[in-house]
């Protein structure tokens, strides 16, 4: 019995044996006859390169080994080094080695490997080569001829020639080679990079860092006021990339220092023309055409200089008003004051409390200058408000004070603003501007400035204090004492209010029939009339002033300029208002008020150079 069982195991071996050796032959007969019907296909080829046979023709009732785990057949070289997206290969790969035709397995295998190439393509973009280049060579071992696969393969192959041209770039770069010498300079080699690598990042970078270097070198130039060349550099800039952000963002800075060398040649001509330096006010208008772009300031300034060689073209004593060329209309008359010499400020020898309007010094205004012959009225304010949109301080706080005639004091209100009058009642359009505050009144002569072309500004406190004595020597222009018509509004002992108040403090026996403010310029008399052809000096409402304040006239100019200090938080106000004390209204008086401060009492009136 022993004998047979050796003699059956003796056959299994036999038929074993032969089944082993005859298979390759069974198959290479089943895959003949299988290609005589339909084709061969990649996936078909796959398995014989994976070295996997398909059973489905060889069946022998044999006893099979057991099952071996899925992916003890895949070799290492398949190996992802992701965890997950190896796990998905391996199963999709042992699927198709059990059924190569599976039309979704093929699917999603490829679809894996559409992934596994993007991310070798991510991986050079990073630069990491080494790491994509073991991605390329997983997708060439399973197919090939997956879209896309020559391409990263080529551009993997390219590499060693990218990194060349990179490393010749950076050194041209450091060596300050961006456009020279021609076909050897950094843009080139970077583009030369970019065509054998359309995605490198580095080669990118590169040209981005190029343009940057070329932005600065237009930046210098235009530092050194070279804007001709500044524009050139920009212009080379914006030729190395497609973005142009940056390129705009420096033409703006270029545009910008060119506008601060124009204010800068402005300013040197008004200064030279204000000083009589009449040949350097046009070399400085002349290097104002060089610069370009800035015909309208080289018009008005030519104009200028004409006129400030002929005393402005005007006579001392000359009223006229410029005409608004964008409002229409004018802006408010100017009389012209000749230049002169005088004494400002108060003797030593008086009281202490006139400590403010000393040492008495010599001033003297070299050239005439235009002064307002009123103060700004409501009207001519309005004008300014709606050609600008500009918003006064007192809009923008929702307040300013006004009189309480009940009370006999000032107090808060809100919704006032320069549209009101003294009360915080509408005001009448010829009345002054109240409510302003000093950086109101400046924007005010600065747009004059510009509709005009001619140089508006704030009076200085020795111009003002010139006109307030008229030239003289009184206390005020009319001499001494109270004047003997009603030519100012003033604080008369026979003025009084609605509610018959009267003033404590008054000028005698004198009446104006005001109590607040008077229509600007309405007061004046037939006989007695200010040599300068100004009114309301003395009175009416207080006006800001230019200068800076300072508790003297230590180190004050002597020219007739403001003494200014950049800024200053206090400024002069000049003049009595309309509740003033004949002291107040004294040609040499002068107090401090913050210069964001508002009210019923202070307004302004426009200067001009000539």
């Amino acid at each position: 019995m022993i004998a047979g069982i050796n003699k059956l195991r003796c056959l299994s071996l036999l038929l074993m044996a032969a089944a082993v050796a005859c298979a390759p032959d069974l198959y290479a007969r089943q895959e003949t006859t299988e290609s005589s019907a339909e084709k061969e296909t990649p996936e078909s080829r796959r398995i014989e390169r994976l070295g996997e046979v398909t059973t489905d023709e060889w069946e022998m009732d044999l006893a099979l080994p057991p099952a071996v785990d899925k992916t003890s057949s895949v070799s290492s070289d398949t190996t992802l080094p992701d965890e997950a997206q190896n796990r998905r290969l391996q199963q999709l790969l042992s699927s198709l080695a059990a059924n190569p035709r599976d039309a979704g397995v093929n699917a999603r295998l490829n679809e894996l490997l559409t992934e596994v190439l993007g991310q070798a393509n991510e991986l050079m973009d990073a630069g990491s080569f080494a790491e994509a280049e073991r991605l390329i060579l997983i997708v060439q071992s399973i197919n090939p001829s997956l879209p896309n696969f020559n391409a990263a393969k080529a551009r993997l192959q390219s590499q060693d020639e990218v990194r060349e041209l990179l490393e010749m770039a950076d050194a041209a770069l450091q060596a300050g080679q961006v456009l020279e010498p021609v076909n050897a300079n950094a843009v080139d080699y970077f583009n030369q990079a970019l065509a054998k690598d359309p995605a490198n990042s580095s080669a990118r970078d590169g040209l981005a860092m190029a343009q940057g270097v070329l932005i600065d070198r237009a930046l210098e130039y235009a530092r050194e006021l070279d804007f001709d060349t500044a524009g050139e550099w920009l212009q080379e800039a914006s030729s190395v990339i497609p973005d142009q952000r940056r390129v705009e963002a420096a033409r703006e800075e270029l545009q910008a220092f060119r506008l601060e060398r124009a204010v800068e040649l402005r300013e040197q001509a008004i200064s030279a023309m204000d000083a009589g330096e009449f040949t350097v006010a046009d070399f400085a208008i002349i290097d104002l055409i060089a610069l370009g772009g800035q015909e309208a300031w080289v018009a008005s300034l030519r104009a200028r200089l004409e006129e400030a060689r002929l005393y402005g073209g005007f006579e001392p004593g000359q009223v006229f008003a410029d005409k608004l060329n964008r409002a229409g209309g004018t802006a408010p008359e100017i009389v012209i004051i000749a230049a002169d010499s005088y004494l400002m400020g108060t003797r030593e020898n008086s009281d202490d409390s006139y400590d403010h309007e000393k040492p008495l010094h010599r001033v003297t205004i070299k050239l005439g200058f235009g002064l307002g012959v009123s103060e700004v009225s409501v009207a001519e304010f309005r004008r300014f408000i709606e050609q600008t949109g500009y918003r006064t301080a007192a809009e923008v706080s929702g307040s300013s004070s006004i009189y309480d005639e009940a009370a006999g004091r000032l107090s808060n209100r809100s919704g006032v603003t320069w549209e009101h009058d003294y009360k915080g009642k509408k005001a009448d359009p010829e009345l002054p501007v109240l409510h302003v505050n000093a950086y109101d009144a400046q924007a005010y002569v600065q747009w004059l400035a510009l509709e005009t072309g001619k140089g508006y500004r704030l009076p200085s406190e020795a111009e003002y204090e010139y006109v307030a004595r008229a030239g003289g020597k009184g206390t005020y222009w009319w001499g001494e004492g109270s004047p003997s018509e009603a030519v100012e509004n003033l604080t008369g002992e026979r003025d009084k209010s609605p509610n018959k108040r009267q003033w404590t403090t008054s000028f005698s026996k004198y009446g104006d029939g005001h109590w607040g403010p008077a229509p600007v310029g309405s007061l004046a008399d037939s006989e007695l009339v200010h040599p300068m052809a100004v009114k309301d000096i003395a009175g009416n409402v207080s006006e800001w002033m230019a200068d800076c304040w300072h508790d003297n006239y230590i180190k004050a100019p002597t020219d007739g300029s403001a003494w200014v200090n950049p800024g200053c938080k206090r400024r002069v106000v000049r003049g009595g208002y309309w509740a003033s004390a004949p002291e107040q209204s004294r040609a040499a008086y002068r107090f401090p008020v913050n210069a964001d401060s508002h009210g019923p009492v202070i307004g302004f009136r426009i200067a001009r150079d000539l």
